[in-house]
């Protein structure tokens, strides 16, 4: 018997996906795009940013922004506080160049709870629903049933962080 091609074993593989829970709804980002996740901590505001970036925090002598992502989605929420045993950072990587892969933080996003790492069948990521706000879809890859009561929201993190909401604060190169 022959075995499946390299492509089409990857096409069928489960996605390894970075669950995690904000303002009462699961989450999720590719693994391939977190460099980590760390506990929430006291967090550097900012003046004259927009509201979305929650500060900064120091990631072992890097300085990073720290998203408050159930705003960037408009979900109602309340921002967690550093100490609070749940809430957590989720740490994005810079997309890779050609040649080049990135080990470098792109920013943290703030979350409530981690809810760990799961696999997801790619037969199983649909649209989002029409009925979702066309700007919170327009961060989502996808929406993925994972058990009788539970739809995932699959972030896609380049849209995160191309946010147009972000646009006017991004540095000229």
């Amino acid at each position: 018997m022959a075995l499946p091609s390299p492509e089409s074993r990857a096409s069928t593989a489960p996605d390894k996906l970075v669950c995690f829970e904000l303002a009462g709804q699961a989450f999720a980002l590719p693994i391939r795009s977190v460099k980590e996740t760390l506990p929430l901590r006291p967090l550097t505001r900012v003046f004259l940013v927009p509201a979305e970036v929650a500060g900064l925090m120091s990631l072992r002598g890097e300085v990073i922004a720290v998203l408050d992502l159930a705003r960037m989605v408009g979900l109602p929420h309340t921002r967690p506080r550093a100490g609070d045993p749940d809430a957590a950072v989720v740490v994005l990587r810079l997309p890779e160049a050609p040649g080049r892969p990135q080990t470098r933080a792109a920013c943290g996003l703030m979350v409530d709870k981690l809810l760990g790492v799961r696999d997801v069948p790619a037969e199983v990521v649909a649209e989002p629903p029409p009925s979702v706000d066309a700007e919170a879809a327009s961060y989502l890859r996808g929406v993925a049933a994972v058990d009788d009561s539970t739809a995932l929201l699959l972030l896609d993190p380049e849209r995160v962080l191309g946010s147009e909401r972000l646009k006017p604060f991004r540095r000229k190169k």
